[in-house]
């Protein structure tokens, strides 16, 4: 467990107080427990599947042309930078 400090005011550190003894909690869980709820709110975890369904979700909406190479996703080093160009999946 890492180790950290914090400025709070006056009134935070009342609250926090009242809070752990209604609840019957020490301040540093009570502390985790806010800060990990508070976390959830503005930083929700996601799944590894709902991420990369969000992500193709955006990819379709990306504008593209025609021009676009059917081989971009195997030749990517080639279109990226100028690497070597495979074909048929062999450099």
């Amino acid at each position: 467990m890492q180790r950290i400090s914090v400025h709070i005011s006056d009134e935070t550190k009342q609250r926090i107080d009242l809070a752990a003894k209604a609840k019957r909690k020490i301040e540093s869980e009570l502390i985790r427990e806010a800060l990990n709820t508070g976390l959830d709110v503005i930083y929700p975890k996601s799944s590894s599947v709902k991420a990369l369904v969000e992500l193709a979700s955006f990819a379709e909406k990306l504008p593209s042309n025609s021009n676009t190479p059917s081989d971009i996703s195997e030749n990517h080093d080639y279109y990226a930078w100028g690497g070597e160009k495979r074909s048929n999946g062999k450099k």
